[in-house]
């Protein structure tokens, strides 16, 4: 299945869990590989990650192979908690 950028951007993210990450900024791709190699989450303050981050005022990175689903809103697997992302 095929999905422009475009519709993803500002959409939310939440945990298949049912808890809220953050919001879609951005996507990063490998242009090796022609393919989206990560999401750009804004709003990370507010999100279940934000005991988590260094800084949740900056946006943060998920790779999408945590991406479950795209709809309405982004379902991702549950991150791990045990460290610090950057």
């Amino acid at each position: 299945m095929a999905i422009k950028i475009s519709e993803i951007l500002g959409k939310k993210i939440y945990t298949t869990k049912g808890l809220y990450v953050g919001e879609t900024y951005d996507a990063m791709i490998d242009i090796e590989k022609s393919s989206v190699s990560g999401i750009v989450i804004s709003d990370a303050s507010r999100g279940c990650l934000r005991d988590n981050v260094s800084d949740p005022s900056k946006k943060i990175i998920l790779p999408y192979k945590i991406v479950e689903s795209i709809g309405n809103i982004i379902l991702i697997k549950p991150p791990a908690t045990e460290k610090k992302l950057p």
